[in-house]
């Protein structure tokens, strides 16, 4: 072994390279294969006195081993020290932050440190104050393969404090710590209002309308000194995610020098953390050359004030469309439009500054700087508007000065933070809490600004339209996790949100997928159906639910006319039941759409209770089954769901270990079990719940390799792959979204000691290094990966959409108290310790259900729950609710005979034109019992028809007449119970138009309770 001062890792996944942590260089401990312990001692220049409160700092980079599971073998490496008595640090019982020893193994069996990235750790030298630390020592364990690590800032001084006030808790720049490559999270410390207008960036890569704010990756060598962070502007920003892109861009920065450069880098000011205040309503740093730097927000404004600056440096992304800059009552205004990114509104921006303008326009681009008078504190003001300048002052007027800005800020963040309440938590599980609220709260975003609610369209980008409207946001993430909690703690608040969203709907006849403020191409199924759903379930007021049916309608039955909106593959899929592999991603977009269509079906039920209404019986009766459309992709010889071509078949050349292809940001075994509103057909589908256990049991020991030859589609291994395989959980992904349920999974085999074991590891182990900039274990998508952390620690899940319940873990924290707006108070307390359930009671009685609904919790409740060190299998009888346990028990079943470009060849694609009078008789698959039908017209309009039903002999055995039924949009899909709701067996159909038409298929769907064979095979 060997140890030496080198230039630092050369690749590091999310950090500067050729650097240490904070040093120009770090030691570098290399370890060649061997057995047992293997250490070195780091110079120190004198002995060390340790005082009351002190903790040992160390960060340690261990390099990947090897490709295989070798590969953390680095992992297992600490500093210990000798005291002056000859004891080691690690013989008197101390540990790190997260209550790992000071020894290889255990801080590597912790599986606690990343690979390839710094890893942070403080040990508090409880009991040492007056004893002095002689020497220091890295220690490692010898392996099979050469190690290499690197340490450095090795320190020992005065612990943190962590602040009393719940504000104070939050580190906004958590998930910093971050690259394209590998995430810890992928945020910026954005300050902002909750779900304001605009949110306020520090920069350290102005140019950058991504990763605006790297942790480490963007050192660089400053004025005071080598490898230290820099700020580069101060900017309005509208990032929704790095992989979205930020959008408005005007950005402002403060130079000590009275003529500064136009350059971005040359500009820039180095910093130290220690030396930055990231909470959610104000970002205040020092900045070299004796600058210092405030940042608040209003709605749709922002406060800025600096001190030491003699200044202030204009710049932004994109062009200026217009400028005027001019004095006015001693203040300079700029006034200019901002275009930065095709595809998005311009921003009108209002600024106001004390000084002298020296301001210049060059090529599209405003180029200058503000000389101010003298180096006091000067406040700059900024509005913005997609409407007008006069917009963009009055939101600047409404949003006050920069002291009434930041005492808003503050109250709001104050009261939204005290809606959880939290006991007997450590220090990181605090800082993780409060921290997930704030990224909760940030999205999504309020679009209408002042009392009008005035914007200009996201969609045609001109017409101003004035309604409240919502954007910022990507459902396929938070529907998960992020709207149940939104909608437990602030159900008006999620109400008004959420009908924010279906004024898109209003707009451009769409519900987005993802917002970024308009519809994007992004991401599987139509998932705010499904929040529509469970917020309509929860109670949740304020959503016109009629026009939110109808919008989630349109998403399932209507092919979209723009690649945003809608559901790829539909035309096809809706008469297959599933999306096959011409469309990309197709096995993702079936499973989808079978949780948005239980959404819908559940919504239609919410509507329907308020009368008897044919339309939505039928409806809620229909999207039923198709909710369990996921059974048509699930091939039970290898006992996978996978992708089908258009004829039927499978794809070829199956690996359930490729990622990509049939799966979004997965493979199959990241699939294995997306069906979490039917757990129980889920369980049916593998063989029953034993054999649900055992696949969830294969699932957790087949390790995930992140292996490049593994890609699929994307030709590299893309970072989802490698943070899976970082997470050390055999294929759960937890990393990303689509594995959020599985661990809660085991639930539904009555294993469900084994999902609160698991449950308690990834919470233990997945979201830590919260105080180096890190935190999650992958992208934290507008507040879901938060709110999944902060339902699992108090000990909720959401795990079933459409059911609006919970299901119970065992919580990680004493005592929750949660504090609803307008509502009633909740709390959660646990007796004992372990990460097992032994007893669970509500409101003084024993509870035994695994399960407990939203409606019970939001009228006020106590809940007891008496941990267990050991399994005790507490309400194994019980499971979570299940679709199909509520619901009929299959899939739609189309009974018509395919015949090639007819309107029975499940394309969707064939038009047939009928005149009034005109006939087409539909061959069935023998004589079957029919329940309901569907009719898709090519145009829309009022249509009227006349079904006969035919026994064998072509005799006439029933028929029904339709009138005046609407169509609204081209290509819909319209469902209609037979006879009103009197099955028939028939052996054929005979369609007559009684008004002129053109319709592109029919299909008759054979009652649910009569014969199961599948269709699929039968065509």
């Amino acid at each position: 072994m060997s140890l030496s001062l080198g230039n630092g890792p050369a690749d590091p996944v999310n950090a500067r390279a050729g650097v240490g942590y904070s040093s120009p260089q770090a030691w570098c401990f290399e370890v060649e294969p061997g057995v047992g312990e293997v250490e070195a001692e780091l110079p120190l220049e004198a002995s060390i006195e340790v005082a009351d409160g002190d903790e040992l700092r160390f960060v340690v980079f261990p390099e990947s081993a090897a490709e295989d599971e070798r590969r953390w073998e680095a992992t297992y490496v600490c500093v210990d020290g000798f005291l002056d008595d000859g004891r080691r640090l690690s013989e008197v019982g101390l540990a790190d932050q997260y209550g790992q020893a000071l020894t290889p193994a255990a801080q590597g069996d912790g599986k606690r440190a990343w690979a390839d990235q710094w890893n942070l750790r403080r040990v508090a030298l409880t009991g040492l104050a007056g004893r002095r630390i002689e020497r220091l020592l890295v220690v490692a364990r010898a392996a099979e393969v050469p190690l290499r690590v690197w340490v450095d800032d090795v320190a020992v001084g005065p612990a943190r404090v962590l602040p009393a006030a719940p504000i104070d808790q939050v580190d906004t720049r958590r998930g910093t710590h971050s690259s394209d490559r590998f995430s810890r999270g992928n945020n910026a410390p954005l300050v902002g209002l909750p779900h304001g207008g605009v949110f306020g960036l520090p920069m350290t890569d102005a140019s950058a309308g991504n990763w605006p704010y790297a942790w480490h990756a963007h050192n660089r060598d400053t004025a005071g000194g080598p490898n230290r962070p820099a700020i580069e502007a101060f900017a309005t920003s509208h990032i929704p995610s790095p992989w979205m892109g930020d959008h408005g861009v005007f950005q402002v920065m403060p130079s000590p020098l009275t003529d500064p450069d136009d350059d971005r880098r040359a500009r820039a000011l180095g910093f130290d953390h220690a030396d930055e205040e990231a909470g959610p309503h104000r970002y205040a740093v020092t900045l070299d050359g004796g600058v210092t730097a405030e940042l608040v927000p209003g709605d749709f404004a922002l406060g800025m004030r600096f001190t030491g600056a003699r200044a202030l440096v204009l710049d932004h992304h994109g062009e200026i469309r217009s400028l005027t800059c001019e004095n006015e009552g001693g203040e300079v205004v700029v006034r200019a439009l901002l275009a930065d990114r095709e595809g998005k509104p311009a921003q009108h921006i209002h600024l106001r500054v004390a000084g002298t303008s020296q301001l210049r326009l060059g090529a599209g681009r405003l180029r200058g700087h503000i000389a101010l008078n003298g180096a006091g504190a000067v406040d700059v003001r900024l509005g913005i508007s997609t409407v007008s300048d006069e917009q963009a002052a009055a939101n600047l007027a409404a949003a006050g000065s920069f002291d009434e800005m930041a005492t808003r800020a503050r109250t709001a963040w104050e009261q939204a933070l005290a809606a959880v309440e939290i006991e007997g938590a450590s220090e990181d599980q605090l800082v993780s809490i409060r921290s997930g609220l704030y990224r909760l709260l940030l999205y999504p975003n309020r679009y209408g600004e002042g009392p009008s609610h005035a914007h200009v369209s996201p969609y045609d980008l001109t017409t101003v339209r004035y309604a409240p409207m919502t954007v910022t946001h990507g459902f396929w993430d938070t529907y998960r996790t992020a709207w149940p909690l939104l909608a437990l703690l602030d159900p008006a608040g999620a109400g008004s949100l959420a009908e924010g969203f279906v004024e898109h709907f209003r707009d451009r006849g769409w519900t987005p997928r993802w917002s970024a403020p308009g519809a994007e191409d992004c991401m599987t199924g139509t998932t705010f159906d499904t929040v529509l759903a469970d917020l309509a379930l929860r109670g949740v007021p304020g959503i016109d639910l009629e026009t939110a049916y109808v919008s989630a309608l349109r998403n399932a039955t209507v092919p979209p006319d723009d690649v945003r909106v809608g559901r790829k593959g539909l035309r096809r899929a809706i008469f297959r039941g599933y999306v096959d592999t011409e469309t990309h991603e197709g096995l993702s977009w079936t499973l989808d759409n079978a949780i948005n269509d239980w959404g819908v079906s559940r919504l239609a039920g919410v509507l329907r209770e308020d009368g008897d209404d044919e339309d939505l019986t039928a409806e809620e009766e229909y999207f039923a089954r198709r909710a369990l459309g996921y059974r048509n992709v699930f091939d039970t010889e290898r006992g996978f769901f996978i992708g089908r071509t258009p004829s039927g078949a499978w794809r070829s050349g199956f690996d359930p270990d490729v990622w990509g292809h049939d799966y979004t940001e997965t493979n199959a075994w990241g699939t294995a079990f997306t069906a979490p509103h039917d757990g129980a057909g889920l369980a049916e589908l593998h063989g029953g719940e034993e054999a649900l256990g055992a696949k969830l049991d294969a699932f957790f020991a087949r390790p995930e390799t992140g292996a490049a030859a593994l890609s699929g589609h994307y030709g590299f291994a893309i970072h989802e792959m490698t943070e899976a395989r970082d997470v050390r959980m055999g294929m759960l992904g937890l990393s990303n979204q689509p594995a959020h349920h599985i661990p809660f999974m085991y639930m539904f085999a009555g294993r469900h000691d084994d999902a609160h074991r698991i449950v308690r590891e990834c919470l233990s182990r997945l979201f830590v290094g919260s105080d180096l900039g890190q935190g999650y274990p992958g992208d934290e998508d507008n507040g879901e990966m938060s709110a999944w952390y902060v339902f699992a620690t108090i000990g909720l899940y959401p795990l079933v959409p459409g059911s609006a319940s919970y299901v119970i873990v065992p919580p990680s924290v004493r005592r929750t108290v949660l504090r609803p707006v307008d509502g009633k108070e909740i709390v959660i307390e646990t007796v004992g310790t372990g990460a097992h359930i032994r007893a669970v009671t509500l409101d003084g009685e024993p509870w035994d259900d695994i399960s407990i609904p939203h409606a019970r919790l939001a009228d006020g409740a106590h809940l007891v729950v008496e941990l267990s060190e050991t399994p005790c299998g507490w309400a194994q009888d019980s499971r979570p609710p299940s679709a199909s346990l509520t619901a009929p028990a299959r899939p739609v079943a189309d009974v018509t005979v395919v015949v090639p470009d007819s309107l029975t060849d499940d394309t969707g694609e064939t038009t047939v034109a009928l005149g009034a009078g005109e006939q087409v008789d539909i061959p069935l698959l023998g004589e079957r019992t029919l329940s309901r039908y569907t009719v898709t017209s090519a145009e829309p309009g009022d249509l009227a028809w006349e079904l006969d039903y035919l026994d064998a002999s072509g005799a006439t055995v029933a028929r029904e007449e339709r009138a005046g039924e609407t169509y609204v949009w081209p290509g819909q899909t319209r469902v209609f119970r037979v006879r009103r709701g009197h099955p028939v067996t028939a052996g054929a159909v005979r369609f007559t138009a009684l008004t002129g038409c053109v319709l592109t298929q029919l299909e008759l769907i054979e009652d649910d309770a009569d014969n199961r064979d599948n269709r699929q095979d039968e065509h």
